[in-house]
């Protein structure tokens, strides 16, 4: 019993520090009301049809930056950074993944910086396909989405269960208190940062239910078009019947599904208060001796300010002692970047056909005043072990290298 008491109280010195964090960052302004009904969801996300939607089957680099063609003398100027897409690329070339994916954005403005995209085991896959269309579960991640509804239904990041197992799985003892079972306590916050399964699914089961996390996840951009300038495939998300299918579900094992540019606007999406940036590709179009300059896209409040910023919060935890801390901090503990990041990780095995273990990080920096949004998703094959989040590190370090203009160095604590 000491050791555990001790483990509790840890826990609860952790839960507060979070609390506090949550607590500053989160009273920039009063709490806006509850999400509203599905329908009113579902209609933001219709497409404008003001904005150019231009493929990318045809991109090329020129000097001055990536174009794409539009047939006759007529091209469009992507946003894409050459410095950062040419870094992109060469991440994953450089990891050798069955399946990768990368997109940088702006936080600010929605400008897609870098979207990069490379299969050794289907090499006719475009770039564009592997980064627009969502070839994978969104494994963990969508505790993001889980953490969301909880939040909007009173749950504090302090609010601390008792658990048993969780690491891997969810089962229905998991979903009630097991006193003879149950060795270890722990907060919400805890179990965003560590991806503590047991934690979400119990809270899920016993403060949700599908309408309203189906409701967050439509406002999040499940299953919706996402407001883009270049055709995106929606993700995906059917929520099942049942306690156990359900609190599975909240956990990230299976039904959902997320393109890594999605990714990218979610965490840009936490990161800018609950607004939706508006995301684009193109830059401007040039027409023969014409330019035109597109109409920036929209910007949506889904989600109240003070629980966007609350979620962010918990997700600041995943690279400072949470499931990315390896990530992102060298052999003696200290970060590695200039700036705090806030993430989330997700990890999932491919349950039929060839194995494939995904991967996948998606987060915001610097955490307190967000620049820039980030997300990876990796395939791997046998025997291949890469992580997202290594490679997120490595992308972000470039950006905030080449916007300094100097070389990053690991921060001193």
């Amino acid at each position: 019993m000491l050791h555990l008491s001790r483990r509790r109280l840890f826990c609860l010195h952790l839960s507060d520090l979070i609390v506090a964090v949550v607590g500053f960052t989160a009273d920039v302004a009063a709490p806006e009301k509850a999400l509203a009904a599905p329908k009113l969801a579902i209609a933001a996300h219709e497409p404008d049809h003001h904005r150019p939607s231009v493929t990318l089957d045809h991109v090329r680099k020129r000097p001055e930056g990536y174009v794409a063609d539009l047939g006759g003398d007529a091209h469009a100027e992507l946003t894409f950074d050459p410095r950062l897409q040419a870094l992109a690329e060469k991440v994953l070339h450089d990891h050798h993944a069955p399946y990768g994916a990368a997109v940088l954005l702006s936080v600010d403005d929605g400008r897609v910086l870098a979207m990069a995209g490379r299969s050794e085991a289907e090499p006719a896959k475009s770039s564009a396909e592997l980064c627009t269309t969502p070839w994978a579960p969104a494994a963990s991640v969508f505790k993001v989405v889980t953490a969301a509804a909880l939040i909007e239904k009173g749950v504090k990041p302090g609010t601390e269960v008792c658990y048993h197992d969780g690491v891997h799985s969810v089962e229905a003892s998991n979903l009630a208190a097991q006193p003879r079972l149950d060795r270890a306590c722990n907060s919400l916050a805890y179990a965003i940062a560590k991806s503590q399964n047991a934690i979400v699914a119990r809270l899920a089961h016993e403060h949700l239910d599908a309408a309203t996390l189906g409701r967050m996840a439509h406002a999040l951009g499940f299953g919706e078009r996402l407001t883009a300038d270049v055709p995106v495939t929606p993700s995906t998300i059917e929520i099942p019947e049942g306690d156990l299918a359900f609190a599975r579900t909240a956990a990230g094992f299976w039904n959902t599904t997320l393109s890594p540019l999605h990714g990218a606007v979610l965490a840009a999406t936490i990161g800018r208060g609950g607004v939706t940036p508006p995301v684009r590709v193109v830059d401007r179009i040039v027409r023969g001796t014409s330019v035109t300059v597109p109409p920036p896209g929209e910007a949506r409040r889904v989600l109240p300010e003070k629980s966007a910023r609350t979620v962010g919060a918990m997700m600041l935890g995943t690279t400072e002692f949470g499931t990315a801390k390896l990530g992102f901090h060298d052999g003696r503990g200290r970060r590695i970047l200039p700036v705090s990041v806030a993430g989330k990780t997700g990890s999932l095995n491919r349950k039929e056909g060839p194995f494939l273990a995904y991967s996948w990080f998606v987060g915001y920096a610097p955490a307190a005043h967000p620049e820039v949004a980030v997300a990876v998703l990796l395939g791997n094959g046998s025997g291949k072990d890469a992580r997202a989040n290594k490679l997120a590190r490595e992308l972000l370090e470039g950006y905030f290298h080449h916007a300094s203009g100097k070389k990053v160095m690991v921060a001193a604590r």
